[in-house]
């Protein structure tokens, strides 16, 4: 007996009918005949929710769906932002646009990205982002993906790796659609903030013969966007509650006690032309009703040209070391509430309290391509499934970084600190120093260098499945498989710096004035902290030259000179991995009940490689493990319409390559970094979950699951002070293994479409993780801060981007001539780090969406799409560990979007 291939094969009609606006799907229940087929006719809203809703309801596990025509109407622009309607899953939007998907309470680089069932290389533009395992959600617009799947329980079949949930990526392929099917769309996208026009172009052509054995697909989309993010940007804050800082700060003047203060506060314009350009090519052959084949080629590239421009105020430095040269301030609660920062005679020249950074990242870009040959030949036994390919993304991040300083003993460089409460803090640089619209010699080019960082995420795997029908009992098929992954994930970088530059005066490369032309740099500051802040933009091209123009350094130099594309192996690494995977499953279904028992077996072998920081040696580090992974999924029909769920499993998740790395990624100009940990050990866990749906109508669903995670060898930040190759890290941040702890968490759902064109749709989920016990090392310190000996201390850890509560709201009204859908999400706080002196978060998030769209033809629909349309900021916190005050951090506002777009169909 061949079991029900119902879920594949409604996925590929709904992709290949979707396309041309209407189509019938047969759906079949396991164990319904060919006269209880129920027909559905899929258009629209309504009827692809209805879909969506189908794959859900026949799946073996707990899968959550979204085809192709449900992507479009949601009002997203990448993939990552329709994941986060689903339930359990949230996002961040760093940048404005999704990126990293958090799914159960677990970050997104324990959770696994899939497309067609198997990875995709990965990268990053910017060089301060860590190489991780998660796929980076910029590179894909959603017009390249057909439908989505996100698996919430693990399954043999599926490559391990995902502690918190799978999400499979489906691309079309042409034997799916109507010979000669043409889609296309245009539409321009206006940012609020950055005041700009930008286009954006799709289209597909889906070819095949009569016969319909042979075709090919083609389709491209073409998406520019002009990003502005203006930022109140906190540098960490110090106080006395750390032990090390407080014999070396004093009160301010005219308070008679310390306080804590961030070393820094910047007012920061981040401003990026992006261009994202995708293709995606497919041939199929099909020779016989048995045998299928399809040979996919997909890629990917953003260009990420962009500057970043950082007004830096530093408070820590009008209080720290200066006896009696502290600045004028107050202080409440052991905060400084206000601080008048301006240049004190005798202060040391170390102590200079203002600068101005400028990032030039011309040239930088990501990239990522997918080569995969799949077959599928079905015998009289069974079916055997191969897949081979290779896999490739590649980052460039170029930085040409410049930094001005003041002399610290300049009473002209001033600045005026405020921060009411402490959960505020804000700095007015342009009326202190007014000098800020016209600069002379108050500031001095003494900080600069050209560096190129290359990352590569490289992986060619080869896959074998036999899928063997039988009538065992209630065991209708038993699969049986292995998996090969070879893969490599590296990082070099090369660095143009100068040797012998002083941050000010003669020894500098010059003042100010002789690198500014006329530009100034404008941020409204609007929705953060900060005032508005008006200060000049230096000139690239001056500064550039600047650089190049001083001597190439050699054996004799004495003076300052320049070492010109230095490898910095400090900074570079390889890590490698060779994956291999067994694993068998045996799928059932008897009186009611159907599902799938199975277990895997894997064996990792990895070889991080780098450099020694300290003694510039080339190091390795190899490891070693394997692990069996069981896993139950069930389904039970209560009723007709009623579903109760059960699964259990054990899941392994490796680190991240820059966690494994022995690296580090360092920014010496704020005193902060980040280091990998050779020694870390996979994290694992053992899962289960309970849960019952409700089909109380074919488009509607009330469900609720509870989940549950055991995790070993969990993975943490901590963040402490260290000296790297002879220069000072105040901020380190390194990853290292805890204990054990746990998840527990709910997800409610419902979803109902009535009978007048209005419906709606809402879930909620509760995730609680338990903080974790870990033991450390401290340093002692005596009465003058020097450090006398070592203990280890207690203390309790959170899981990062965990949100406690999270929950999407939406509605939406379609016709046969108008749709329209309204959405709103949130999640709330969650923990992003340890430091010093206290814990780092990320306060709660909400965006409202919406989309209405027009069918002026049968083949022309007009789209309106709103995005962000209440403004709101991203905002970190830290919550002091001596007493439980709330410090504020960096504020970031992204602005709104809007789209205005027609698409068309052939």
């Amino acid at each position: 007996m061949r079991p029900s291939n119902f879920k594949k094969t409604l996925l590929a009609t709904n992709i290949a009918l979707l396309m041309s606006g209407a189509m019938s799907v047969s759906v079949t229940a396991a164990e319904t005949g060919a006269d209880d087929i129920e027909k559905i006719e899929v258009r629209g809203i309504r009827a692809s929710q209805q879909a969506n809703l189908n794959t859900k309801r026949f799946s073996e596990g707990t899968v959550d769906a979204i085809s192709a025509e449900d992507i479009g109407k949601f009002p997203d622009k990448n993939v990552a932002e329709t994941l986060a309607r689903i339930p359990g899953v949230t996002i961040d939007r760093t940048f404005g646009e999704g990126q990293g998907v958090t799914i159960r309470g677990v970050q997104p680089d324990q959770n696994l990205t899939l497309l067609n069932g198997q990875a995709v290389g990965t990268s990053q533009w910017f060089v301060l982002s860590d190489a991780t395992r998660n796929f980076n959600f910029e590179l894909l617009a959603s017009e390249m993906i057909a439908g989505l799947e996100v698996y919430k329980t693990a399954q043999a079949d599926i490559d391990e790796g995902a502690l918190g949930g799978t999400v499979i990526l489906r691309t079309r392929k042409p034997l799916d659609l109507e010979a000669n099917t043409f889609h296309g769309s245009v539409e321009g996208q206006y940012g609020d903030l950055s005041e700009e026009v930008d286009p954006g172009l799709s289209g597909l052509y889906s070819w095949k013969n009569e016969e319909e054995s042979f075709g090919i697909l083609v389709s491209a989309s073409l998406q520019n966007r002009s990003v502005r993010r203006e930022t109140t940007e906190d540098f960490g804050w110090f106080g006395p509650s750390i032990e090390r800082i407080d014999p070396l700060i004093e009160a301010p003047a005219g308070a008679d006690e310390k306080g804590a203060t961030p070393w820094g506060i910047g007012s920061a314009l981040f401003e990026q032309d992006r261009e994202r350009i995708g293709y995606d090519i497919t041939a199929q052959w099909a020779p016989t009703d048995d045998l299928d084949m399809a040979l996919h080629y997909m890629s990917s590239t953003m260009k990420a040209d962009n500057v970043n421009s950082n007004l830096i105020g530093i408070p820590f430095r009008g209080v720290a070391f200066l006896g009696e040269d502290t600045n004028p301030g107050t202080v409440n609660n052991n905060i400084v509430e206000s601080l008048d920062v301006t240049g004190v005679d005798h202060r040391p020249g170390w102590a200079r309290h203002m600068a101005y950074d400028n990032i030039f990242r011309d040239g930088s870009e990501m990239s990522t391509y997918v080569a995969d040959f799949e077959g599928n030949w079905s015998l009289e036994s069974g079916k055997l499934h191969w897949q081979i390919g290779t896999t490739e993304g590649k980052g460039t991040n170029r930085d040409f970084f410049t930094e001005f300083w003041v002399d610290a003993t300049d009473p002209r460089a001033s600045f005026d600190f405020t921060n009411p409460g402490g959960t505020a803090p804000a700095i007015d640089f342009t009326s202190a120093s007014p000098w800020l619209a016209n600069p002379g010699d108050e500031m001095w080019l003494g900080g600069i260098f050209d560096q190129l960082n290359e990352t590569t995420d490289k992986e060619t795997y080869a896959q074998l499945d036999y899928s063997w029908f039988v009538d065992f009992g209630g065991v209708n098929e038993i699969k049986v498989g292995g998996k090969y992954r070879d893969r490599s994930m590296e990082q070099n970088r090369w660095k143009t710096d100068l040797q012998g530059l002083d941050p000010i005066g003669a020894g500098s490369l010059g003042a100010a004035s002789e690198f500014w032309k006329g530009d100034m740099v404008n941020v409204s500051h609007a929705n953060t902290s900060n005032p508005s802040q008006s200060y000049f933009m230096p000139d690239r091209d001056l500064m550039y030259q600047a650089l190049y123009d001083v001597a190439e350094c050699t054996d004799t130099s004495t003076g300052m000179c320049r070492n010109t594309n230095v490898f910095e192996g400090a900074s570079s690494f390889d890590v490698s991995e060779k994956i291999s995977a067994l694993y068998a499953m045996a799928k059932f279904d008897v009186e009611g009940v159907r599902g799938n028992v199975g277990l895997r077996y894997v064996t990792t072998d990895s070889t991080s490689s780098g450099t020694d920081v300290n003694s510039g040696e080339a190091v390795s580090f190899d490891n070693e493990y394997s692990e069996w992974l069981p896993s139950i999924n069930v389904a039970y029909d209560l009723a007709d319409d009623v579903i109760l769920r059960a699964a259990a499993s054990r899941a392994l998740t490796r680190p991240a390559p820059f966690q494994l790395a022995p690296a580090v990624n360092l920014t010496p100009e704020t005193s902060s970094g980040s280091a990998g940990n050779p020694f870390l050990e996979p994290l694992t866990a053992a899962q289960y979950e309970l849960g019952g749906e409700w089909y109380f109508t074919p488009e509607s669903i009330l469900g609720v699951t509870a989940f549950k995670k055991d995790i070993n060898n969990f993975i943490y930040t901590t963040t402490v002070s260290k000296e790297i190759n002879g220069q000072q890290i105040d901020q380190l941040s390194t990853p290292v293994n805890g204990g054990n702890t746990s998840i527990d968490g709910v997800e409610l759902q419902i979803q109902h479409a009535f009978d007048n064109g209005f419906g709606g749709y809402a879930n909620y989920t509760y995730t609680d993780v338990a903080d974790a016990k870990v033991t450390e090392a401290a340093t002692v310190t005596d009465a003058d801060g020097n450090i006398v000996g070592a203990t280890t201390v207690d203390r309790y850890v959170e899981l990062p981007n965990t949100s406690k509560n999270s929950y999407n709201v939406g509605g939406y009204y379609e016709n046969d001539f108008f749709s329209a859908r309204i959405n709103y999400n949130y999640r709330s706080e969650y923990f992003l780090a340890q430091t010093e002196i206290g814990n780092r978060y990320r306060d709660a998030q909400q965006q409202w969406d919406a989309q209405v769209s027009w069918n002026a033809t049968d083949w022309l629909t007009i789209k309106f799409e709103a995005l962000n349309i209440t403004d709101e900021i991203w905002e970190n916190y830290y919550i002091r560990e001596s007493d439980g005050a709330r410090l504020g951090g960096t504020q970031s506002a992204n602005g709104r979007r809007f789209y205005l777009g027609a698409s068309f169909r052939l």
